[in-house]
């Protein structure tokens, strides 16, 4: 037995058709505005072409395979739909409007034995499904989503150690997924410069913010390792727009030496990303005489974003936050370490006492969200957005080889480096995201930057903070 059910639904959104286009050809994001989605995955490297296919498993416990047939970019999508209940064609058709684009939906279903039954029985079951799937295209290109605003149970879970440490892990990652709202917005050609961009939390992050069109520059060590990158990048997602600069960021030197190049080449900056770090064990010395983990995690994003404010300002249009602009944005990778540990301004470098890497990392981690506090006020009138975030505990090689122990005991609670990245992209791309500035995130939802009395700094701290690394800065 089986029964044939046909669905044609249109909506009218406001967008320009091709942003309509490249969010809904990557039918991978379908858990954004199909509801019965509980995750879109793609299966084949590559721009969105003839034989891309995905896999759409839905809330119901049975999964899809979809198939594109044909394409006409920024006008027309035809996919085959395969599944253990139902075959389908499907359509998505775009046209410009005065106001944006029509999205009109045509699907042919064959349903098979149980669910034909049910399709016959139920006949307005699939038509209500297929208002719903439009009404989750259009929320999704409207782009209207708020700005996520503070938690009193959030601040008060952070406090409380096993709910704050329970939302770093996988679990906590799950379960923030399921409130968050499409991301739909376009950054195609919108330039990002990724730092630590090679492996780990930086390579994801750069992955997808490449799937979506960003025109990248990764920041890496190893030329060799740079160029292998930069192609199974362009391999992967089909963006050819990725460049890579060379620099070892723990000297100063060589951070001076890649803002000038960068300033000399006078491409405005949409996005910064501080993210390149380690967690150092011993104590070392730079060749510059710096305190490694003190160079590389707070000095070194300090000089970058001091230095390429003249490009990062050259990028945003239409002025001051809160004035209808379009700001370039800064996110600065932290971690919940910093939690544990104040700023020590008589001891930036982890000279006195025992050393210990991990409180090194926290500190360092600390002295990166006061900057990101202090520039979100100074940039605010140039439009540009800062912000911090947390990943949670993914797994990467330097959680690996830095905390072997810890590694053993919380692996099967890590989260990939994907899910850890999310907010990073999400931060770097998102439109309600560029609306606020000077907040630390995790998982889309801000936290506070403090969570003990004991870590608080003064006013007078952070200006004195922010002294000490102009004049370390200095070349």
């Amino acid at each position: 037995m089986s029964q044939q059910v046909i669905l044609d639904e249109s909506v009218e959104v406001a967008r320009p058709v091709h942003e309509a286009f490249a969010y809904l050809a990557e039918f991978s994001r379908i858990e954004e505005w199909d509801p019965a989605v509980a995750r879109g995955t793609r299966l084949t490297d590559g721009p969105v072409g003839v034989g891309t296919e995905f896999r759409v498993d839905m809330k119901l416990g049975f999964s899809l395979r979809y198939r594109v047939v044909e394409i006409e970019p920024a006008r027309r999508l035809l996919m085959s739909v395969d599944s253990t209940f139902f075959t389908a064609v499907e359509e998505i058709q775009l046209a410009p409007t005065a106001t944006g684009t029509r999205v009109r939906y045509i699907a042919t279903f064959q349903f098979f034995f149980t669910a034909a039954l049910m399709a016959r029985t139920f006949p307005g079951m699939m038509d209500r499904v297929g208002k719903a799937t439009m009404a989750g295209i259009k929320r999704a290109l409207d782009d209207r989503e708020t700005v996520p605003e503070p938690s009193r149970a959030v601040a008060l879970a952070d406090k409380l150690l096993l709910p704050g440490l329970l939302r770093f892990t996988r679990l906590g990652y799950e379960r923030a997924r399921k409130r968050w709202k499409p991301l739909s917005a376009f950054i195609g050609g919108r330039h990002i410069v990724v730092t630590g961009a090679t492996s780990g939390l930086g390579l994801a992050t750069a992955k997808l913010l490449a799937a979506r069109g960003a025109e990248l520059t990764l920041v890496a060590r190893d030329p060799s390792k740079a160029r292998r990158v930069a192609d199974e990048l362009t391999h992967a997602t089909g963006n050819a727009n990725i460049a890579a600069e060379i620099a070892d960021l723990s000297l100063i030197a060589d951070v001076h030496a890649l803002a000038d190049r960068l300033l000399e080449r006078g491409r405005p900056i949409d996005v910064l990303i501080n993210n390149a770090g380690a967690l150092i064990e011993p104590r070392q010395l730079t060749s510059e005489g710096l305190e490694k983990s003190f160079a590389l995690l707070l000095l070194s994003p300090y000089v970058l974003t001091e230095r390429l404010q003249p490009l990062l300002k050259k990028a945003t249009v239409g002025g001051a936050i809160g004035a209808g602009a379009i700001g370039a944005r800064v996110v600065n990778v932290l971690s919940g370490g910093m939690y544990a540990e104040g700023i020590v301004l008589d001891d930036l470098q982890n000279e006195r006492g025992t050393y210990s890497g991990s409180v090194a990392y926290a500190r360092a981690k600390r002295g990166l969200m006061i900057m990101t506090e202090l520039w979100a006020e100074r940039f605010r009138a140039d439009g540009i957005v800062v912000n911090a975030m947390h990943p949670g505990w993914a797994d990467t090689p330097g959680v690996e080889s830095s905390l072997p122990t810890f590694y053993r005991v919380t692996r099967s609670m890590l989260r990939t480096p994907e899910e850890g990245a999310d907010t990073i992209v999400w931060l770097a791309a998102a439109t309600e995201a560029g609306k606020v500035t000077g907040a630390f995130w995790l998982d889309r939802e801000q936290h506070p930057s403090h969570v003990l009395s004991r870590t608080q700094e003064t006013q007078d701290d952070r200006s004195e903070l922010s002294s000490a690394l102009a004049e370390l800065a200095k070349r």
